[in-house]
């Protein structure tokens, strides 16, 4: 079977990856010592904090990145833990000293060592930052103990719900497969298959619910503790700031899809109908096929077509995609004991990325490999930057991958002339955009709600609640209000990292932006290729709102969301007049 090539980061657990953490260890020891030492000069003293967290940056990037792939493909590894526990120690030695020098770092004239350090002023954007980061800051010893704990707690339940979820044996129609292998069924073109698929995986939750419930419960409530703590008004208010985003952005774009729910509703009974089903959607058909376009893809068929769509957008862009299939960047197919879902792993360092996917065949799998190939444009774009500007906030996270997704979803309809092929393709990106903007929303809903029970215990049974309750709000009469799905909260790796809340409307952000800008590339195609990715260089330099107004784009308007989804209408009217085609 036909996986990712690691080698160019480690060959294996080997006396190179031995070497490597003994180098990083003496960095961490160096620079522990210099923070130790105290500033004697602050512009001194804050170049050579910087140079340290660069020099790491690279080294402990790759050292990690390893045994998480290394997982991430075969959770049984016995090794790669054990060695992320190891890099965890290393990382936690400086604890005491980062809190200091954020803590001195208050204390610093930023304008006046600007005014005397390129470097500083280079980095002036994060310094400022992590200033105001410093406010909320415990203890030296408080600090210690919770990166310790951590570990231990948060840490090791978010495993835990990866480990019952990559093993978690599912009985279809006789035979046991995998979660990935059953949850893909959603998309295959016998509806029997879809139904009892969706059956089958709501069984196999109940073996692992009550675990699993207790670990989202867990992982919530050590958030909510821990914010406290450092004197954050809630969850929500850490993420925006993790994200570079204003609560006002957050509330126009929100405002926005939710004025747009009437539209998809429209969608989602228009399909009911073409289904056959009169009371609306049932959860197990929203990625039902429909048309004609009753096919898989092999692996080589599906590179082919997200290279062909990559070509025709830019060169650079098609020679980045030919590049990582090529060189073995991805790990395309599922398998036992392989997470589910996919995702891109950039290193900077490296200048290249690794690509997880679940690739069964289906249409919208060649999508997500275009999605997951964007992630990857985006680190190719980010890798000339300064290290420490190699990672992007959540919201901006999904701009590429979005923007590639539609080069590639267009390219495909260009090609088509036959309404029911047509159907088929452009139905299948509305099926995307309904996950990413509605589905999203449920899911934004749901945390919200979560956090809001955090105080104490949350019951599996609670959580099933809040997640059709979400889904109701969220779909409305576009969905059959008696098969929802009430598990979507134990199946979404998202909501079990403790240092990413509300991963969730970064996706939609992702996506409205992403064809806010498509739009301004159809406009003027030649003018757009250097602008889009200077604006994708700046996605680690500055805030979202910034590097939307290098764009001319005020994301803190709700005319521009609206802007945006109604091209998504646009695809809706067009799919609800060709169902009456059937």
């Amino acid at each position: 079977m036909k996986t990712w090539d690691l080698t160019d980061l480690y060959k294996g657990f080997d006396e190179k990856y031995l070497k490597d953490m003994d180098e990083l260890e003496h960095l961490y020891d160096l620079y522990i010592a210099f923070i130790k030492a105290k500033a004697t000069n602050d512009v001194a003293y804050i170049e050579g904090y910087i140079s340290f967290h660069e020099k790491i940056s690279g080294l402990a990037r790759t050292l990690s990145s390893y045994p998480s792939l290394v997982m991430s493909t075969d959770v049984t590894n016995q090794d790669a833990p054990v060695y992320l526990s190891k890099l965890q120690t290393i990382f936690r030695k400086s604890t005491a000293e980062d809190v200091f020098f954020s803590r001195y770092l208050l204390g610093v004239d930023l304008d006046d060592a600007s005014s005397k350090s390129d470097i500083i002023t280079r980095y002036r954007y994060l310094l400022n930052r992590e200033q105001e980061e410093a406010k909320h800051l415990l203890t030296e010893k408080e600090e210690i103990m919770y990166s310790k704990l951590r570990e231990l707690s948060s840490g090791s339940w978010s495993r835990l719900q990866g480990l019952t979820t990559a093993n978690l044996p599912v009985s279809f129609r006789d035979k046991e497969i995998t979660l990935s292998e059953v949850r893909n069924l959603a998309y295959d073109h016998d509806a029997s298959i879809r139904k009892d698929a969706y059956e089958a995986e709501l069984k196999a939750y109940e073996a692992i619910e009550d675990s699993v419930a207790l670990a989202l419960s867990n992982i919530k409530r050590e958030v909510v503790v821990i914010n406290e703590l450092r004197g954050y008004s809630s969850a929500l208010s850490k993420t925006l700031f993790s994200s570079k985003m204003t609560k006002e952005t957050l509330d126009a774009m929100i405002e926005a899809m939710k004025d747009y729910r009437p539209q998809f509703e429209n969608y989602l009974q228009a399909k009911a109908t073409y289904l056959g089903h009169t009371s609306g959607l049932p959860f197990y058909d929203l990625f039902a096929p429909v048309g004609k376009l009753e096919r898989t893809y092999t692996y080589e068929e599906a590179q082919q077509i997200v290279k062909d769509g990559f070509y025709s957008y830019s060169k650079r862009l098609g020679d980045f995609a030919t590049k990582a299939f090529d060189n073995n960047w991805v790990d395309p197919f599922p398998k036992k004991g392989k997470r589910g879902g996919a995702f891109c792993s950039n290193q900077p360092q490296l200048k290249q990325s690794r690509i997880m996917s679940n690739f069964t065949g289906s249409l919208s799998d060649i999508l997500t490999l275009a999605h997951e190939l964007g992630h990857g444009y985006h680190g190719e774009i980010i890798s000339n930057n300064e290290p420490l500007f190699w990672s992007y906030p959540m919201p901006l996270a999904e701009t590429a991958s979005i923007f590639c997704e539609t080069i590639v979803n267009n390219h495909l309809l260009s090609m088509i002339t036959d309404p029911k092929e047509r159907l088929s393709v452009l139905e299948n990106s509305l099926q995307g955009d309904t996950q990413v903007i509605i589905d999203i929303l449920s899911r934004y809903i749901f945390e919200t709600h979560l956090f809001e029970k955090s105080e104490g215990p949350i019951s599996k049974h609670q959580m099933k609640e809040m997640m059709i309750d979400a889904q109701k709000e969220a779909y409305g009469k576009g969905l059959d209000q008696d098969v929802l799905h009430p598990y979507m909260w134990l199946n979404k790796g998202h909501y079990y990292n403790a240092g990413l809340n509300f991963y969730n409307f970064p996706y939609a952000f992702g996506l409205l932006f992403g064809k806010g800008l498509y739009a301004q590339y159809l406009k003027s195609p030649e003018t757009f290729l250097k602008s889009y990715d200077d604006l994708l260089a700046l996605t680690t330099k500055t805030s979202v709102e910034e590097v939307a107004q290098s764009m001319h784009i005020d994301v803190t308007q709700k005319d521009f969301w609206l802007d945006s989804l109604e091209q998504v209408n646009k695809d809706i009217q067009e799919v609800c007049k060709l169902f009456k085609l059937k």
